[in-house]
């Protein structure tokens, strides 16, 4: 944690600054020259192949499931073993289709922006995601990484223990509930992905709506006729147990699977948020995310998007060029760059939603995990 925070206090300066002082701050355009121009170019072989690997791999597990039929008796010693085991691998292999989506939406599957768009929606509505809207918010996301006021994601809800004191019972309910629930953090990841699909004008700038709305009443409807249509037609040919075997409980572990990934990547227990007049674009993409690392097979099917750095320094860099993007960034700003081995240690905060505390005099917050929830 004294490293990172060194990170922030001494290489960069608050926006405060004069200019003359502010020459010296690093900024993200020379960052970004540490990576290759190669590495920003989309590979056609490399993207389709991901996708038709993706594809190959749901359809063995679709295969794999409909071989198990669960009875009674003796088999379920080995049924029931086999079922979970296949909705666990299906569901992170859901998660890299879900990432050749989240390549889509930065418009670096393909060269050409039809075809992102495209596959986009082919990969994001099977799992309940309105491209349009999803891209837009993610946008957002990446714009104001960190910035107190502008996060659109679960981090928008994190409060100082004074700033909870002063919610009044009415006020600010689901961030109430956050932190009054175990797991809270997952409780804010739904209900964000919610609103995504239900109330995404509340997410944007009301001249942002006026611009994109018909776009995103469009992606809406799209994502809600694959999904009647994907639970509609197992229904009618498997029943309520096939919606839950072939894709509710696999779609269900990919969710929350990408749920620990998107709070791990910016919020360990060395996250830092930042007011406006000290945040600038490197402290948010660089000094306040983190690459954190799984076994080899995760990071396979996951389509690599575990190497967030590299991602949030240039959203633009394919998914199979992000490691060694990371590698580059790592030899040139070795002070800036935070890589950590996922663990337990990645988890035990989760159970209850830590408060943020204000750093005096140094312009950030860290999360304040110490005992005493309300």
């Amino acid at each position: 944690m004294e490293a990172l925070r060194k990170a922030v206090e001494t290489p960069l300066l608050p926006r405060t600054v004069d200019e003359e002082t502010r020459r010296e701050e690093i900024g993200l355009a020379q960052i970004r020259r540490a990576i290759p121009a190669a590495y920003f170019e989309p590979d056609a072989r490399r993207s389709w192949g991901a996708l038709l690997r993706i594809l190959g791999c749901m359809a063995l597990c679709l295969y794999g499931l409909s071989l198990v039929q669960p009875g009674s008796g003796a088999a379920l010693w080995w049924q029931v073993p086999v079922l979970v085991a296949l909705w666990v691998f299906y569901g992170w292999v859901l998660v890299g289709l879900f990432v050749i989506g989240h390549d889509c939406g930065h418009r670096s599957f393909a060269t050409r922006k039809w075809v992102n768009t495209l596959v986009g929606y082919f990969c994001m509505s099977p799992l309940a995601n309105s491209f349009h809207s999803w891209r837009l918010t993610h946008d957002h996301h990446h714009a104001y990484t960190q910035l107190r006021g502008q996060e659109v994601d679960w981090a928008a809800h994190l409060l100082t223990r004074e700033e909870f004191a002063g919610l009044t019972s009415k006020e600010g309910f689901i961030t109430r509930l956050g932190y009054l629930l175990p797991f809270g953090i997952v409780l804010w990841i739904a209900w964000n992905t919610l609103r995504r699909g239900i109330a995404i004008r509340t997410m944007l700038s009301a001249r942002q709506w006026d611009r994109e709305k018909r776009r995103l009443l469009l992606s809406n409807f799209l994502a809600g006729i694959c999904m009647l249509s994907i639970y509609g037609g197992l229904w009618y040919f498997c029943g309520f147990w096939g919606m839950l075997k072939y894709h509710g409980i696999p779609a269900l572990v990919a969710t929350l699977t990408g749920w620990l990934i998107i709070a791990i990547q910016h919020a360990g227990e060395d996250g830092i948020l930042y007011e406006e007049s000290d945040w600038t674009p490197v402290r948010g993409q660089l000094v306040s995310t983190f690459d954190v690392r799984f076994p080899a097979l995760l990071e396979y099917l996951w389509c690599a998007i575990n190497f967030h750095i590299p991602h949030h320094v240039a959203a633009g860099i394919p998914w199979y060029h992000l490691k060694e993007a990371g590698r580059c960034l790592r030899q040139a700003y070795p002070g800036f760059y935070q890589e950590q081995k996922f663990g337990l240690a990645h988890l035990r905060w989760f159970y209850r939603t830590p408060f943020l505390k204000k750093e005096a005099d140094k312009g950030y917050y860290v999360l304040d995990i110490s005992p005493g929830h309300p």
